[in-house]
């Protein structure tokens, strides 16, 4: 395994800020998918979640762990896995916040988002994608 570029808690922090920017994305993406689109909710988070993905691969690997030694289409590959993994909570996590707990979509996304990104996240994009 070779060496992490960025220190850990520098890592960390711009992972989050990357996260964030991508997730800015993923929300406003959502947002206007459902709200003036007119697609339900969940399918918006999916593809939402997509447009996130791209933009948080982009940030990570270039700014938050400078992994760009390695073959940008391998750890495409790997961040696709990851994201596919990623979506699949996201998914779920929001319909089981909305539709079971009766908390408004974007409130569940908020949750949800915060969750999966400091526990799922930020260990699978350092210790898997961007080792």
């Amino acid at each position: 395994m070779s060496e992490a570029k960025v220190p850990f808690f520098q890592s960390l922090i711009k992972s989050q800020i990357g996260s964030f920017t991508a997730t800015l994305f993923d929300f406003s993406t959502l947002y206007a998918l459902t709200e003036w689109l007119g697609i339900y909710y969940v399918i918006s988070a999916g593809i939402a979640s997509g447009v996130g993905a791209v933009v948080g691969f982009v940030v990570q690997r270039n700014w938050a762990f400078k992994r760009t030694d390695k073959q940008w289409q391998y750890q495409a590959i790997k961040y696709g896995l990851v994201s596919l993994l990623i979506l699949l909570l996201n998914m779920v996590g929001i319909y089981l916040f909305t539709e079971l707990m009766h908390f408004q979509y974007m409130i569940s996304k908020v949750i949800i988002a915060f969750l999966i990104g400091l526990f799922i996240s930020f260990p699978l994009f350092r210790y898997y994608v961007y080792n």
